[in-house]
């Protein structure tokens, strides 16, 4: 039903190019439709088993290890052997590993723990109850050190012609531009993976430092990110989304921020800073912070988004969940969405 609606408007109004804006579980839709599209419309993202693979903490992890590029340690978890397996012999006084699904999913934050322990049926008992099998796979992965990092990079032809790397968080919605020997390490490290996969689309890496110090990517999400605000405006941006030929003449041309670009949803900000819900793993501005940036969607020449999202959309949204007396978490004034326990 969904793709028949796709191509129902595609045909009626005689698209070309379709650049996927979507949430994690629809970006792999959007991926495999391309091959099911008529010749002429170019869907810019990556195929659907390239965006499969990335998707894939393990599979990524190895594609990281085929293009020689430093990685955090993980391990493929499909049953409960695969685990007793990895952790044999693992000393408790070496590395850490977290066990986490291998594909995104909210509902499987909870429950955390550092492996391995001492406590040996303890670790059993929690592998146990991770119930990995081939459909639902988990990963065994290094456990690195905070902060977390982020980056956003849009490729054309294996091309990296697109970067912006900035700090983050699980609920991230406050973004400028991170300076330092990190932005170029990060960089080549995008144009390294972009090269060795020869990808076509965009896609966000989060990053951690490992034992040496060096950022290494954790997992993959291959598809936009909200930190794109920030590359608005840059001359090139239009031909990094559109351009099939697109490619950059010098890292001159590659799509950046300006340093001094800051942005982050107002509305956000005025939530926290009422207290409608706790500042956990977000950043919490103050008003000195929000005079030095501008609202994400807030613009002079265009303010109908502004204006729709806080006066009609998350209204309206908010309206049927009080109608309906379901419980919800906090507002994501980002995608326009009312954040619910285990919700994409």
């Amino acid at each position: 039903e969904w793709e028949a609606a796709i191509q129902a408007i595609i045909e009626e109004q005689g698209i070309d190019l379709i650049i996927p804006c979507t949430a994690p579980v629809e970006s792999s839709a959007y991926a495999h439709l391309r091959e099911r599209l008529p010749k002429h419309v170019r869907v810019f993202a990556f195929d659907g088993d390239i965006s499969d693979e990335l998707d894939n903490k393990f599979t990524f992890n190895q594609a990281l290890v085929k293009a020689g590029l430093s990685c955090p340690e993980t391990g493929n978890m499909e049953s409960l052997e695969d685990a007793m397996e990895f952790f044999e012999g693992k000393p408790l006084d070496g590395k850490k590993f977290i066990v986490k699904p291998a594909v995104y999913d909210p509902k499987a934050r909870t429950e955390i723990l550092f492996l391995p322990i001492s406590d040996q049926q303890m670790q059993l008992e929690y592998l146990k109850s991770r119930n990995a099998s081939k459909e639902v796979p988990y990963v065994m992965q290094e456990v690195l050190e905070e902060p977390e990092y982020g980056s956003y990079a849009v490729f054309n032809k294996g091309v990296l012609t697109g970067f912006e790397f900035f700090e983050s968080a699980a609920s991230c919605l406050v973004y400028r531009q991170k300076r330092g020997k990190h932005y170029d390490q990060v960089m080549e490290l995008n144009k390294g993976l972009g090269k060795a996969m020869n990808l076509t689309g965009q896609l966000t890496l989060d990053l951690m430092n490992n034992a040496a110090g060096d950022l290494v990517p954790i997992e993959c999400n291959p598809r936009i990110h909200s930190a794109v605000c920030t590359l608005e405006g840059h001359e090139f941006l239009g031909a990094a989304m559109t351009d099939p030929e697109h490619a950059p003449a010098s890292n001159a041309q590659i799509v950046t921020s300006n340093p001094d670009t800051f942005r982050y949803w107002v509305m956000d900000q005025i939530f926290l800073m009422a207290g409608f819900w706790k500042p956990k793993n977000c950043f919490k501005l103050n008003i000195t912070d929000m005079m030095q940036g501008t609202d994400a969607i807030l613009h002079g020449d265009d303010p109908c988004p502004f204006l729709a999202m806080y006066l009609l959309q998350i209204p309206s949204l908010l309206a049927l969940e009080f109608i309906a007396g379901t419980t919800w978490l906090k507002i994501d004034f980002c995608i326009g969405k009312i954040v619910k326990e285990g919700g994409d």
